[in-house]
């Protein structure tokens, strides 16, 4: 630490010479002046680390300089004031402090309290300079950090696709507990129309949580607008959250697949409260509690996904919220809780339970401060105005020569059995090189085609298996426990497109090893009939897609034709 500079101001210019040299000795530099006014002048020039003033002076006494140096000091700021005097009594000692001094020495000088009490106050002048460090560190601290959440801010603004969250079919929550939130909600459509959702709550909140969850924001868009299946996905997150991430933060998630067509929901829930089905009526009718981890845990190798898929005929909304909402406490310490929830979610439309819950939750809290990132998803799930079957519009297309060429794919049984075809499908579009005004429908019939080669044709199931409310839950057991245990059969696709001068033509053609089906007995269901079942709507579906549907054979080859431009009057 640097000596101190001291101002010493005394009319007596033996003392102020004796005072000088003890201090010098000491390590310290010293201005002596002899009077009132020239220490005020010296003052001004440089603000010295100490003053030693002299009681009784011609002109300004030292009360009156203090008073003077104290107002000075206003600006410059505060520097210790000792008065020295002759008169040791305890009024003169009151009138310096009240003057403004810090301290007193009777005339004539102890030089050992003298020194006492400067090294007193250059311990003070230490730590003073100590924590100025500090508080600059501070400042610089703060800077950095408020441009880390503005950076943090902006990526998160960007990354978190509020256009896709913007969906008329979702409605959404969002109260961080700092500035930057440790929870996630993210909404995408894949080429099929299904709706995927996310919901995901960091460990802590903030800036560092907020961070770990931005590696997880892509991964997700990318695989559900592909079309990925949920399990799928979430093995990614979990692969990219362990590299990303530190090991000790781990990421409670849920997502959710819609099928507005099928009228199925798909939840995978990874340490985050139930997710609900609500009916009109606000009563929670379906619930899908957590059955795995979150994210960050387990290892690849050991990372198991469990999902749940249920039939949503006749129910409303989905509700996904993290465990902010309930366990948001009050004053009293009490949370908000789940019965709570329960009361405002039977309380009126969903569709407007997001604002009573919001609502519910300040007038819980009141006064206190929600120490957590609170966030709620809803997804819309109320069949479509229209009948379920897709209407496809008529097209004027001018008619250009397509290319002609041919694809084929032939599934056996072991690439079946962990099959997933969204992702199959974007690819072929991509590969294929189709136009958007074909890739919606070229995508449904594959689709559609390939899903009843494997389940009626190599699985054996029956249509039936889904009648009732819990018939599509039956279903899909019988199909998983039956797709793990496929050991034989195959299903080849044949995609081809051709071009003349009458048209252009897209052929879609699947063949399974299966024993068939009785085709004509379906088709002579009417149309309406088919509306008002569980099952048996995929043909009529891609009759409805496709200008030409053939069915041959036993039932296990379907050609189905696409038309663009001007048809050929025959084939």
């Amino acid at each position: 630490m640097r000596p101190l500079t001291i101002l010493a101001i005394d009319d007596d210019p033996l003392i102020g010479l004796v005072v000088s040299a003890f201090v010098q000795r000491l390590g310290h530099v010293v201005v002596h002046v002899l009077s009132g006014e020239e220490g005020i002048a010296e003052y001004q020039r440089e603000p010295f680390d100490l003053v030693l003033v002299d009681r009784q002076m011609p002109g300004l006494d030292g009360l009156a300089t203090t008073q003077a140096l104290r107002e000075l000091q206003q600006s410059s700021g505060w520097r210790p004031i000792i008065m020295l005097s002759a008169g040791a009594a305890t009024d003169e000692q009151v009138l310096a402090l009240n003057a403004g001094c810090d301290d007193f020495i009777a005339k004539p000088v102890n030089f050992q309290i003298l020194e006492a009490k400067i090294n007193a106050f250059w311990r003070i002048a230490r730590m003073q300079q100590q924590i100025a460090g500090q508080h600059e560190e501070l400042l610089r601290y703060s800077s950095m950090e408020a441009e880390e959440r503005r950076i943090c801010g902006f990526l998160m603004e960007r990354l978190v696709r509020r256009d896709l969250l913007d969906n008329p079919l979702i409605r959404y929550l969002l109260q961080p507990a700092s500035e930057v939130s440790g929870d996630l909600l993210l909404a995408s459509s894949s080429r099929s129309g299904d709706i995927y959702v996310m919901l995901a709550d960091a460990t802590g909140h903030g800036l560092p949580a907020a961070l770990t969850l931005i590696p997880l924001s892509q991964a997700f868009y990318t695989m559900a607008a592909k079309g990925f299946q949920l399990d799928t996905i979430a093995r990614e997150l979990n692969h990219q959250h362990r590299i990303y991430s530190p090991p000790d933060r781990f990421v409670a998630a849920m997502m959710a697949v819609y099928s507005p067509r099928e009228l199925t929901l798909e939840v995978w829930n990874g340490g985050l409260p139930a997710a609900m089905v609500i009916n009109d009526s606000g009563r929670v009718v379906r619930s899908f509690r957590s059955l795995n981890l979150p994210l960050g845990i387990l290892p690849d190798s050991e990372f198991v996904c469990e999902t749940e898929t249920a039939q949503v005929n006749g129910a409303s909304h989905l509700l996904l919220y993290s465990d902010g909402l309930i366990e948001a406490e009050n004053a009293a310490g009490e949370p908000f809780g789940g019965e709570r929830l329960l009361q405002v979610l039977a309380a009126g439309a969903p569709e407007q339970c997001l604002g009573r819950l919001q609502q519910a939750v300040q007038e819980h809290l009141q006064e206190a401060v929600a120490h957590d990132d609170l966030s709620c998803l809803l997804l819309d799930c109320r069949p479509p105005l229209q009948a379920p079957l897709l209407q496809v519009a008529p097209e004027v297309v001018a008619c250009e020569l397509a290319d002609s060429w041919q694809f084929n794919i032939t599934l056996e049984a072991a690439q079946l059995r962990r099959l997933d075809l969204e992702p199959l499908l974007t690819e072929f579009c991509n590969t294929l090189g189709l136009d958007k005004q074909r890739q919606g429908p070229f995508s449904l019939i594959v689709r559609e085609l390939l899903t009843n080669a494997l389940d009626h044709g190599l699985l054996g199931l029956g249509s039936e298996l889904k009648n009732g409310p819990d018939g599509f839950e039956n279903y899909l057991l019988a199909r998983h426990e039956r797709l793990q245990s496929l050991s034989q059969g195959q299903i080849e696709l044949d995609i081809s497109q051709t071009g003349s001068l009458q048209g252009n033509c897209l052929r879609i053609e699947v063949i399974d090893s299966g024993p068939g089906f009785d085709w004509a007995r379906q088709q002579q269901i009417p149309a309406g009939e088919v509306l008002g079942l569980y099952h048996g709507r995929g043909l009529q579906l891609v009759g409805r897609l496709c200008d030409n549907l053939e069915i041959c054979g036993r039932g296990n080859q379907v050609i189905a034709k696409l038309y663009w431009g001007q048809a050929p009057s025959t084939e």
